[in-house]
């Protein structure tokens, strides 16, 4: 394989290692799980290994030891910085890539990760997801408190649905067990928690579901830790509001 086009542009890394990828696998959520990618001689516009499939957490590990990765589009190259690979969170607090941005554009880069798909899954994938390569949202709520267990997993929530366009609640707060909530991210619902402040609750960022060696589901923030955004800067829900 080699890459349509000019190839040898100033691009190496801090460690010289540049590495292209040609195919991913994605989950239902749109994020990149495996890639299929080999390394490249930048100065000699040649392969320097066969593509071999690999796990997304290979290419993390290579992004964060100072490699350059970034995207072969099938029959032509773009500019290669702009379709370099950067690391993001994914919904379980991990890490994946995405096709970084170009500079001051806003459009969804995961659009053009549907023109990757391994031929095996894109019809899965597509089944699962919208024109715009992102989960189908089927509706939001937001959680104002949680309730905690001795080992600070969440256990029940104060909840509601939101009107996204007026930036209010659809419906009146209830009371749930988190499997309500575990129920609604699986079936493709967005989940927001709410942070207290001066001017009242403030949504900020998302749940998304974790599962314990023992099979136990509850829900955990999405992304990276964040100063005064974790679960324990939440309010409480009272117990008593449980029974």
């Amino acid at each position: 394989m080699t890459y349509q086009g000019a190839r040898a542009r100033q691009c190496e890394s801090e460690t010289g290692h540049f590495f292209a990828v040609s195919k991913v696998r994605l989950d239902n959520f749109g994020h990149v799980t495996h890639v299929l990618w080999n390394e490249v001689d930048t100065k000699s516009n040649s392969d320097l290994n066969s593509a071999a499939l690999a796990p997304v957490a290979d290419v993390v590990d290579a992004i964060h030891a100072g490699a350059q990765v970034a995207a072969v589009f099938k029959g032509w190259l773009p500019h290669i910085p702009e379709h370099t690979f950067e690391i993001i969170a994914d919904l379980n607090g991990g890490e994946t890539i995405a096709l970084a941005r170009p500079s001051g554009s806003h459009s969804s880069s995961q659009l053009d990760l549907q023109n990757m798909l391994l031929p095996e899954d894109s019809p899965r994938f597509l089944r699962s997801v919208n024109h715009r390569g992102q989960a189908k949202v089927r509706h939001t709520f937001a959680v104002s408190k949680v309730e905690l267990d001795s080992d600070g997993r969440v256990t029940g929530v104060s909840w509601g649905k939101v009107d996204t366009r007026n930036n209010a609640w659809a419906t009146p707060e209830v009371t749930a067990p988190v499997a309500d909530v575990v129920a609604a991210l699986q079936a493709g619902d967005r989940v927001f928690a709410l942070f207290p402040s001066t001017n009242g609750h403030l949504p900020d960022r998302q749940f998304a579901v974790a599962e314990y060696d023992n099979g136990l589901q509850t829900i955990v923030l999405s992304g990276p830790s964040t100063n005064a955004r974790e679960i324990h800067d939440m309010d409480r829900l009272s117990v008593s509001k449980r029974k």
